[in-house]
Order: structure tokens, then C-alpha cells, then sequence
């Protein structure tokens, strides 16, 4: 078995990833496609957040390359609030202009700046769009909905996306166990747990949900798997 490092882009030259970026745009212009973040992401060498990172932004990137920036208008506006909701979480804190060129972001904070017409206006809508969501709850209710059936379910096991944000930031994106918080430990996984476990009845409603660090909700499992 041979043991070898696996490529490490931040070590290439600008002139490496320029020569990558020229590549995918001759070959996306061939087909009609035009070079954005997400195209690249989808055909380049290297991760599009690295090239970012590398020039600033994503379209300082292009002009290094002598390529015009192309808005992206076409992504959706439940698009780009979904890929915020993704950046919350991952950060455990309020994105800021330059968290968008890193993963787990799709799209740079320019795009948002674009449509929304200022970073700060972009945050301002997506969280009046938070406000305005309906509860995803099979019914009203204060106290953990449970099954008579575990096999009769309403909802499904796991939470949507927008439903792992409203728990978290119910939460305050802490750990409910032990209070860790990936905002004060960058790199720190938060998961969505039932608080009665699905196989037991508990269904898949905020009520019924908590947020957890990787390691405690990998202890409760282990715990329940004692108890089994």
C-alpha cells in the first residue's frame, strides 16, 4: 500500500487556476454554458471556493482570467435562501460577506448583492422569508407528537433543511447538551436529533426536536443502543 498526500490546491500558482478557470469557460462557451461559480464547481480541477478565496471574490477571479462576469439571475430566490440556511448552520452564527466564498456555499455573496441590491439587504430578506414560514407540524401542539403506530407517520424521518435552521436558531446554533457552539469552535459539527426517537414514535416536528453536537448525539445513540 502506498501512503501519499492528496493534492493540495492552495499550493498551485494563480497562474495554475487561471489556466483551469480559461479551460472550463472555452469548454462551457462550446456548448452555449455560461462560467459561474456553480458551472465551475460542477466541470473545474479545483474548488471554486479555493479560486475565490485565492482573488477575493469568485468574479476577481474572471478578471484575472480576462473573463466577464456572468450574474447568475437564474438561480431561484428559495435557491439562494436555502444555500444561506446551509452557511448558518455550517458557521453557527450570521454568514458574513466573505463566509459565501467557502463551502458549504454555492453561490458567492456577490450573487446576493446582485439580486438583493446590498449583502445586508440579502440577510434582511431571507430572514423576513424565516418569519413568514409556516411551522412543518402535522398539527398545533406544545408537547412531542407521537404515533400510537410507529408505523403510521405524518411526517418524515428527516427535517428539511428549513426545519434544521428553525430548530437551531431556536436553539441558539449550541449544542442543547453540553453548549458547544461551532461559532467559538470552528469546524464543530450541529446535528437535528429527535428527542423521542423515531422508532419509538416520535415524530419529526420542531417540538420534537433538539440540536446536538456530533459527539453528544453520537453518545445518545450508543446509550439507547446500551439500553436496547
Amino acid at each position: 500500500m502506498e501512503f501519499r498526500l492528496e493534492p493540495f490546491h492552495r499550493d498551485l500558482s494563480d497562474d495554475e487556476l487561471i489556466a483551469d478557470i480559461r479551460r472550463v469557460n472555452s469548454s462551457l462557451a462550446a456548448t452555449g454554458e455560461s462560467l459561474t461559480f456553480r458551472t465551475y464547481s460542477k466541470h473545474g480541477t479545483f474548488a471554486a471556493s479555493t479560486i475565490a478565496e485565492r482573488f477575493g471574490t469568485w468574479n476577481g477571479a474572471l478578471e484575472k482570467a480576462g473573463i466577464a462576469p456572468v450574474q447568475e439571475k437564474s438561480i431561484s430566490i428559495d435557491d439562494l435562501f436555502d444555500n444561506l440556511r446551509a452557511v448558518w448552520i455550517a458557521k453557527g452564527r450570521q454568514p458574513v460577506f466573505r463566509d459565501m466564498k467557502q463551502e458549504p456555499s454555492r453561490y458567492t455573496a456577490t450573487t446576493y448583492t446582485d439580486r438583493f441590491g446590498g449583502w445586508r439587504k440579502a440577510l434582511v430578506e431571507f430572514l423576513k422569508s424565516v418569519a413568514s414560514e409556516s411551522v412543518e407540524s402535522p398539527a398545533a401542539t406544545n408537547s412531542v407528537v407521537v404515533r400510537e403506530s410507529p408505523n403510521r407517520r405524518r411526517t418524515k424521518r428527516d427535517p428539511s433543511l428549513r426545519l434544521k435552521f428553525r430548530v437551531m436558531r431556536r436553539d441558539d446554533f449550541k449544542c442543547v447538551k453540553c453548549g458547544r457552539a461551532p461559532a467559538l469552535e470552528p469546524g464543530l459539527i450541529l446535528e437535528v436529533d429527535h428527542v423521542l426517537a423515531w422508532s419509538q414514535g416520535g415524530e419529526t416536528v420542531q417540538e420534537n426536536l433538539q440540536t446536538l453536537c456530533y459527539d453528544c448525539n453520537r453518545g445518545k445513540a450508543d446509550s439507547q443502543d446500551r439500553i436496547a
